[in-house]
């Protein structure tokens, strides 16, 4: 986008209008910077999309930032991946040579694999430097459910927890879920929510693949990531009610919606895999839903 093109006059006449203080060159380096949208043939979804960019780089963000949390608000654009990437530390490329899924079988070989998993899910459950705000006050939670249900369980929120995330872990190398209880107590879902047909699900229908879940951040469309940032960051307040997380600002959620959002897809695809009835067209054109948040959940951050 040229700043003396007729399209980005327009366009900056169009945002001053709405009491946005952009002008053409701002406009032309959001450009460059790969901020704009992917489409620039509808003209209202110029004005709409160039409005967000303005609203979030009035503050000086990075533009890494600005291009993440576009997607949380359903606006994708060409930085949107890179961005992703880089947060999260993946190389563009897919690894020419995929490491070998470690031995989680029961005897001897699968000790090392098991001792691993062990660390990280101490590690996991009792060590939140360096996680984003919000993470710290999720896993909080968890540690509140898990010290609620101790008694019920009959083993102490400690052992809960790390049971939890042992489970986690191993579903993640493509092995079984196999503890319930902890999904229960940790989640706070009701007794007996998590059932064996439940299990049987997790197994199956939706068995991982870490290599394929990993280049799905580099393959997605930006489209589908940014679509399913969105609906993430307007489903979010429903799990932190469920699990009374409060004090939380918008910007947090958009953050983690966006990063998580490849993640989503990936299961999103699991899920039309396990499902006969699962749509076979991507959920793009499903209605984002009218969530009421209570008040005291989010504090507005923009």
């Amino acid at each position: 986008m040229k700043r003396n093109s007729q399209l980005t006059i327009r366009l900056q006449k169009s945002l001053v209008k709405q009491g946005r203080a952009v002008t053409t060159r701002k406009l032309e380096r959001w450009s460059i910077d790969e901020l704009g949208p992917l489409d620039e043939s509808d003209f209202s979804g110029l004005v709409a999309h160039y409005a967000q960019v303005a609203d979030l780089s009035s503050i000086g963000r990075d533009k890494d930032t600005v291009a993440r949390r576009l997607a949380a608000r359903g606006f994708a654009c060409k930085r949107l991946r890179p961005a992703i990437l880089r947060e999260l530390g993946i190389t563009p490329e897919t690894p020419l040579l995929v490491p070998a899924l470690p031995d989680l079988s029961s005897g001897p070989s699968g000790d090392a694999a098991f001792a691993a998993i062990e660390h990280f899910a101490e590690v996991m459950a009792t060590d939140t430097r360096g996680l984003p705000a919000l993470l710290v006050k999720v896993v909080k939670a968890l540690q509140r459910n898990a010290s609620e249900r101790a008694s019920q369980v009959g083993e102490s929120p400690e052992q809960i927890l790390h049971s939890y995330f042992v489970n986690a872990l191993v579903h993640l190398m493509g092995d079984n879920y196999y503890n319930g209880r902890a999904m229960e107590a940790v989640l706070g879902l009701d007794d007996g929510a998590v059932s064996v047909e439940v299990l049987d699900l997790l197994n199956t229908g939706l068995r991982v693949s870490m290599p394929a879940l990993d280049n799905t951040y580099r393959t997605a469309p930006v489209e589908q990531i940014a679509f399913m940032a969105q609906r993430m960051t307007a489903w979010a307040p429903l799990l932190l009610d469920h699990l009374e997380v409060i004090g939380v600002k918008t910007a947090e959620i958009e953050d983690l919606a966006t990063v998580f959002a490849p993640a989503a897809v990936y299961f999103a695809n699991l899920l039309r895999e396990a499902f006969d009835d699962f749509p076979d067209d991507y959920v793009i054109e499903a209605p984002l839903p009218q969530i009421e948040v209570p008040p005291v959940l989010i504090k507005m951050n923009s």
